[in-house]
């Protein structure tokens, strides 16, 4: 089935669009020996693709994997400081496999990895809006008057930050947050603006994937509902900006 050349390497290499599109006009693209620069369609089972010398191909299976990432992990698939990274985890996949939705360094949760780079860009591109959600425990107690300030938002140092929700728990030291924004640190940043210090930010779930029960440093395959409905959001999320930009 013929297949645009920019989405066939990055399903093949897992990068984005964007990226691919870069290899293409900086003429590291070859198909079939031949350097191109137009987003022509191949067929992959009868041409050859190169990127920067290397022949390409999509793999044969693909991985969806619901992790429970430590603390003290890096959301990495390899570091040059020798800390652990997520891969570390997967030593018995040989394929290239992404972490999807990061974590710092000292937060824990759930993280998605897959071979997937589309299902990967879904998740990730902050035009999908995908929910995510996390547990925080704090120092000292936090009051409802204090929630309900935090909920209102503030402005950060890289602009307005609101979250989705905050919800008190049964526990007076933890709560739970909702976001739909990637930005870096964003819950410590935000939490330090109103002088509340965390002990513990775990995510606990990514749109309808939940950590569940899993342990510290397990994964599990994702089901079949949970792939397809996560990429139900997107689609649903493209046709909202469709109508909103006619």
């Amino acid at each position: 089935m013929p297949m645009r050349v920019n989405k066939y390497i990055a399903k093949c290499i897992n990068i984005s669009r964007r990226k691919a599109d870069e290899y293409i006009k900086n003429n590291l693209v070859k198909v079939n020996g031949e350097i191109i620069q137009k987003f022509i369609d191949i067929d992959e089972n009868v041409d050859i693709v190169e990127v920067d010398g290397k022949v390409i191909k999509l793999s044969s299976k693909q991985y969806y994997f619901a992790f429970y990432k430590p603390p003290f992990v890096l959301s990495a698939t390899q570091d040059d400081s020798q800390k652990s990274v997520v891969c570390d985890y997967f030593k018995d996949i040989k394929e290239k496999l992404i972490c999807v939705g990061r974590l710092d360094y000292l937060s824990e949760g759930l993280l998605l990895v897959t071979n997937d780079g589309e299902f990967a860009n879904i998740v990730m591109h902050p035009k999908f809006k995908i929910r995510k959600t996390y547990l925080v425990k704090t120092k000292n107690r936090l009051s409802k008057e204090l929630i309900n300030k935090m909920s209102k938002g503030i402005t950060l140092s890289d602009g307005f930050f609101k979250p989705i929700k905050m919800q008190m728990t049964d526990n007076p030291f933890w709560v739970l947050v909702s976001i739909d924004t990637g930005r870096n640190r964003i819950i410590r940043r935000f939490f330090s603006e109103f002088g509340v210090s965390i002990l513990k930010l775990k995510r606990i779930s990514i749109g309808n994937i939940e950590l569940g029960d899993l342990k510290s440093g397990e994964y599990r395959n994702l089901s079949e509902s949970e792939i397809q409905m996560t990429k139900k959001i997107s689609k649903n999320q493209k046709n909202l900006l469709v109508r909103k930009n006619n």
